[in-house]
């Protein structure tokens, strides 16, 4: 009888250690390795191929030998002979490593019919994160303070909905909407990290401590065996699986290139929702941002925006009526009122206090905002200061 891979990856072993092993071979990426998985015979027939010293013959391994060359090739070859594949295996599943392989249980629906799915993936954590809504925030690593701040509350408001976050863990705004998602303790809403690196190597190093949370209390994922550092060309390769496993990706801030606008085109291969938050004109950091705004994306101002672009939500038409007095408002539109103040408030904390669902905060937001009874800055709310008074504190 075939054995198969212990845990909730059920894919049969030998399928799997071989596409660990060719994972690991000098000048094979994903796309290679995917051929090889896809091809008769799959990944066990071209792995006996690398082992007996004909790569070149094998169909899926041809195009990427070509570019090696003869000496290339023959670093493949030995360095397949000094791999061990049912060790590698071993080894990912003894540190608690989950191997999912395209085509058999376990595998994440979401990129079961990608375009370029990865042949095999490595997860640290709860698969089922990817079960229900998903939503990448994503942008510059060189990001400001206000975008930072932005992408965090963006991130605990999602997390709040039950809306799992997807990032690079990268520095700047991808870090910003995890540390944001993790303020959130709900139990559902759960981050979702994608790695450019084996899931042992956290990178950056300054992320470590962010990486071990969301294996923790999230999902971490790679196409990369344990051992490997990340190398430049993976960080694009990373980015598909990004805007694969998302419902819609929001970017927060970007330059005109970079990694995030390679997210971008990727979602927007796949049909995948691209919203972007503005900036200020002059602002290097909002140039990508407000080229996707000119561009046709939708504008993102708070999270109701999002809620909108990926169905979760629908906010009716307001037709505000400025004479109408609090009393005659809807008791849920005071309870929202009755739980702020002139100190600015993230969207998560006013439904915390409210106790209200999220859903209805936010449309009752958006009806006391066209009121002139809220007033809403880069993502925060407060009560409209009224009239003879002044605001005494607040958020930096």
């Amino acid at each position: 009888m075939t054995a198969t891979v212990a845990g909730p990856a059920s894919a049969p072993a030998p399928v799997a250690r071989h596409l660990i092993a060719l994972s690991l071979l000098p000048g094979v990426g994903p796309a290679t390795v995917l051929a090889c998985h896809v091809q008769p015979g799959g990944a066990q027939a071209a792995w006996d191929a690398v082992v007996a010293g004909r790569p070149s013959r094998v169909a899926g391994l041809a195009p990427a030998m070509a570019r090696l060359g003869g000496g290339g090739v023959a670093s493949v070859v030995a360095a397949a002979r000094s791999l061990d594949p049912e060790l590698e295996l071993r080894r990912h599943l003894a540190l608690g490593r989950h191997v999912l392989v395209s085509g058999h249980p376990g595998y994440p629906e979401r990129l079961a019919q990608d375009p370029s799915p990865p042949a095999v993936l490595f997860a640290a954590g709860h698969l089922g994160c990817l079960a229900g809504p998903t939503v990448a925030i994503v942008g510059t690593r060189n990001a400001t303070r206000p975008g930072r701040e932005f992408a965090a509350e963006l991130g605990a408001d999602l997390a709040a909905a039950g809306v799992a976050v997807v990032s690079g863990l990268a520095l700047g705004i991808d870090g910003a909407g995890h540390h944001g998602a993790l303020r959130v303790d709900n139990g559902s809403g759960r981050p979702v990290g994608v790695v450019a690196s084996g899931l042992d190597i956290a990178y950056p190093r300054r992320h470590a401590e962010l990486h071990a949370r969301v294996a923790r209390s999230g999902l971490l994922l790679s196409e990369t065996p344990l051992g490997q550092r990340p190398v430049a060309w993976r960080f694009p390769a990373r980015n598909r699986i990004i805007a694969g496993l998302s419902d819609a990706v929001v970017v927060v801030e970007s330059r005109s290139a970079g990694g995030s606008m390679l997210t971008v085109a990727e979602a927007l291969d796949r049909g995948v929702p691209v919203l972007a938050v503005p900036g200020h004109p002059s602002a290097p950091a909002a140039a990508g941002t407000n080229d996707l705004l000119f561009d046709g994306a939708a504008i993102v101002r708070s999270v109701a925006d999002v809620f909108d672009a990926i169905g979760m939500t629908s906010v009716p038409p307001v037709c505000p009526d400025p004479g109408r007095e609090a009393v005659s408002q809807p008791p849920a539109h005071r309870s929202v009122l009755a739980a702020m103040d002139q100190t600015p408030a993230a969207l998560s904390e006013i439904v915390a206090r409210s106790g209200l669902p999220l859903d209805v905060v936010s449309e009752a937001l958006v009806h006391l905002e066209a009121e002139q009874s809220v007033v809403r800055t880069a993502g925060w709310y407060e009560r409209a200061t009224p009239v003879g008074e002044h605001r005494t504190g607040g958020r930096p």
